[in-house]
């Protein structure tokens, strides 16, 4: 049987990569980006690394180290990072027909049968997207998609290498893998790593060479596939087709405690909206609406509260408008006065295929032509995400989060682009 190939490709520093294409001034230098309301650093620079700036530390503990050492600091620009993800994931379908998008920043592909000097391809990939993009990418080849990732981690770390490793037919392989800490593997997370540990097991190559009855009853089948592709076993396949999602959501923590019901409604007008956007850019439509309020449970000063209610749609619908209405009826049954709500969210579930949603004679009228909806997405995709929006949204938007230091939206729209 012919071993299979994969490939990681993974974005170095996606976030502060994206910044520094447009401001080359920023290279070099200590850079982070934070999370939403400007609360945690969520991706580091190098240099910011090496101050010991730790992957998902409050921007408050570090103040001091960002002070003394000139950290530059971004707030995450959402907009901006998509779009760039986009153009990086379009160049990499070109090299490969086989392309599985795993996050924003990364995708495996898989090279089984294709005729090439592997660690050649892969360089001359890495070249493409860096001058297309701007965006440099450290990529692992090896056997199963699990080892891609320990490639993928040495090739980001051993800087010689010049952004590529191969673990294909490596002579070395278990010396590998004895470098490889057991908490650093692909589908071992951190309770898993602490029993692995404590179990004597704390690296990959251990983990390799452990009894697959033991291996069973302490990771479960999902763990003893982890641990066959560590020996070169091939179990986890390519996923090119995503299967239809569970469910959409989306949830922000608010710039400010909120009071007011008029406030809380215009934030989770807002959020319906855009959860609407995404899935009707997937063609699925949503028979479930669910809401959520909650206020700060870290505030030992104002009582807790939390709540949250559903509602079953008469028909499924990517319709705005209709799904706005249902999230705004929850927020008034579940919203309580004199709280200070800080976060809120909207869920979208029950998904059908656009056209597969068995049909209702008395409810179908009731909804928006799906021209309309076309024409509101289209003039949002060309203007500006908030051009077109819902009445209940124009109003002061004491809600929104926290983003001192966002950068503009180069890419997506066009009073924005940058003038040479």
């Amino acid at each position: 049987m012919k071993k299979k190939v994969f490939a990681l490709i993974d974005c170095n520093a996606f976030y502060v990569s994206c910044e520094r294409v447009f401001n080359p001034k920023l290279n070099n230098r200590p850079v982070v980006a934070l999370s939403n309301n400007d609360g945690c650093i969520i991706a580091r620079s190098k240099e910011a690394k090496a101050l010991g700036i730790k992957m998902g530390v409050p921007l408050f503990k570090v103040k001091d180290i960002i002070e003394r050492e000139n950290v530059i600091v971004f707030s995450s620009n959402y907009t901006l990072y998509a779009d760039m993800s986009r153009r990086v994931m379009n160049i990499i379908s070109e090299f490969s027909p086989s392309i599985e998008v795993y996050s924003i920043d990364e995708a495996f592909i898989e090279l089984t049968g294709v005729k090439v000097d592997y660690e050649f391809y892969a360089h001359k990939l890495r070249q493409t997207i860096l001058q297309y993009t701007g965006i440099p990418v450290s990529i692992g080849i090896a056997s199963t998609k699990t080892l891609t990732k320990v490639a993928n981690h040495i090739a980001k770390d051993n800087e010689s290498l010049n952004g590529v490793c191969s673990l294909v037919d490596h002579k070395n392989l278990d010396r590998v893998l004895e470098d490889t800490h057991v908490s650093d593997i692909w589908g071992v997370g951190r309770q898993l790593s602490k029993k692995l540990i404590t179990s004597g097991v704390f690296n990959a190559k251990l983990l390799k060479n452990s009894e697959d009855t033991w291996i069973r009853k302490m990771m479960s089948i999902n763990g003893l596939k982890t641990v066959s592709e560590l020996r070169e076993i091939s179990c986890l396949d390519l996923e090119e087709t995503s299967a239809t999602r569970k469910s959409c959501c989306t949830t922000r923590s608010f710039g400010r405690p909120l009071v007011n019901l008029e406030d809380i409604e215009q934030a989770v007008t807002t959020f319906a909206r855009r959860a609407t956007e995404r899935i009707r850019g997937e063609d699925l439509t949503a028979s479930m609406v669910s809401v959520f309020l909650r206020t700060n449970p870290f505030d030992k000063k104002n009582n807790y509260y939390s709540n949250s209610s559903t509602i079953t749609l008469s028909y499924p619908t990517y319709d705005t408008v209709h799904i706005v209405k249902a999230a705004l009826d929850i927020t008034k049954k579940i919203f309580r006065k004199d709280y200070n709500y800080k976060k809120a969210g909207v869920l979208l579930s029950g998904f059908y295929r656009k056209g597969t949603e068995t049909k209702d004679l008395f409810s179908e009228s009731k909804y928006r032509s799906p021209n309309l909806m076309y024409a509101v997405d289209q003039i949002n995709q060309r203007y500006g995400s908030d051009t077109i929006q819902i009445a209940t949204e124009c109003q002061t938007g004491k809600w929104k989060q926290k983003r001192k230091n966002c950068t503009q939206s180069y890419t997506t729209q066009l009073d924005k682009v940058l003038l040479v």
